[in-house]
């Protein structure tokens, strides 16, 4: 009965799925019905407590109204002492003190202008430099590279004395059938190049 109530495709069905518990009711649930008209009891304080409260709630009021008028004494002095320099000021102190800012803007221009030229200054030279350094680099490279190609030609000139042109190719071949060249050659153990026409002379020398 057991084995037929959790057949395979069921008990695979219900791996499948995990069930979660909540600790508390979801809130789209709403109220149950067996609380709806529910009215909770109110929780009645100590008198003392209540006295307590009041009173540190005071002592905080009163508090932050002596900070808040304090600050606000502080602002409406500062904006007094500022009025009365305005007022105080004449044209012609107002124009004198805008003549010096704009000598002290005009110093602080000059100096900010040479101490920029001075860094482009700088910059040209260093650019100057590093241009000189790769010309010459250049320039280098170039002279090797003209050096290895002279002497290469050279190389190729001297070899193009024995090459065969179609004036000399009679005088090659009679003197390739006049000096046969043979390419029967074994290296020893030193390197040196032993032919077979060497070998069979020594052979001829040793033999009594």
């Amino acid at each position: 009965a057991f084995s037929s109530v959790f057949s395979k495709p069921r008990a695979l069905a219900l791996l499948q799925y995990t069930t979660v518990r909540y600790r508390r009711k979801p809130r789209w649930l709403g109220t149950a019905k067996s609380k709806l008209f529910r009215v909770p009891e109110r929780r009645q304080q100590i008198a003392e407590e209540v006295e307590e409260l009041k009173r540190l709630h005071n002592n905080y009021r009163t508090q932050m109204k002596a900070v808040r008028h304090f600050l606000r004494d502080e602002v409406e002095a500062s904006k007094l002492v500022s009025r009365a320099g305005m007022v105080l000021q004449t044209p012609e102190q107002e124009e004198a003190e805008w003549q010096e800012a704009l000598q002290r803007n005009e110093q602080w221009n000059r100096q900010t202008a040479a101490i920029r030229e001075e860094r482009l200054n700088a910059e040209r030279a260093a650019r100057k430099e590093h241009i000189l350094e790769r010309l010459v680099a250049k320039e280098y490279r170039e002279t090797e590279k003209r050096d290895k190609i002279e002497e290469l030609v050279r190389i190729e000139k001297e070899h193009s004395k024995s090459f065969i042109t179609r004036d000399n190719i009679d005088q090659a071949i009679e003197l390739a059938l006049v000096q046969p060249t043979s390419y029967n050659f074994a290296l020893d153990r030193d390197g040196n190049i032993r032919r077979n026409d060497e070998a069979s002379s020594t052979d001829t020398s040793k033999t009594p």
